[in-house]
Formats: C-alpha cells, structure tokens, sequence
C-alpha cells in the first residue's frame, strides 16, 4: 500500500514538471482572453472535482485500514487508486493550469491532504 501511495505522490510531482505552456503569439486579445476564461473554468472545475475525489480517497482509506476484509471497501479503495493515476494525467492535460502558480499551489495543498492524513494514520 506504501508503493502505491507514494506512485501517487510521484506521479503528481512528474505531472508538475512535465507541463509546458500553450497557444500563439498570433491570437488576438479577445480570443486570449476567452481562452484564459475557459481554461480558468476548466482549472476549477479540475480542481473541485479532484478536492472531491481527494476527500473520498482518504475516507475510504480510513475505512479500508479499520477493515480490510470489507469486500466493498476494499474494491472501493483499489477503484480510487486505479483513479488516482487518471489525475494525475488530468492534470498534466491542462498545462496551462499546472504552469499558473495559484492553481499550483492550490493542487498541492489539496494534495497534501492525502500525505497529512498517512501520516497521521502512521502509513507513510
């Protein structure tokens, strides 16, 4: 389960790294500017989907660590770990928010939620 945890973690910080800006020098204002706003959307709706799914991880993981042989939990738990690495591609997908320091900012911290509660929990 360490193995796993940390695949997560790993795969968040390459997302990071990986990302590259986008568009042209040739757009017009307007169009920066309606682009900026639909990606703006896109970064938030991405990001309180993945606060959404962050906090169900760490519920079932609790859930999982009281009762591992809960055959619910259990496959539960392995669907939001199969779904974690979709995040992290997620995330890779829309550079223009990894590149932007306060969306950043804020996917690590809600990142961190999952690292603060393992170890609170003593699993790290």
């Amino acid at each position: 389960m360490k193995k796993l945890t940390y695949l997560i973690l790993l795969l968040s910080i390459l997302g990071f790294a990986s990302c590259g800006s986008s568009g042209t020098d040739k757009e017009s204002s307007i169009e920066k500017k309606e682009k900026k706003s639909d990606e703006i959307k896109n970064c938030d709706d991405f990001l309180a989907h993945y606060e959404e799914w962050v906090d169900e991880y760490i519920e079932v993981l609790d859930d999982y660590l009281k009762n591992p042989g809960d055959a619910i939990v259990a496959t539960r738990y392995m669907e939001l770990m199969q779904e974690a690495m979709e995040w992290s591609t997620k995330w890779v997908a829309l550079a223009d928010c990894a590149d932007d320091e306060e969306y950043e900012k804020e996917f690590e911290e809600i990142s961190q939620k999952i690292e603060d509660r393992l170890k609170e929990l003593g699993v790290e």
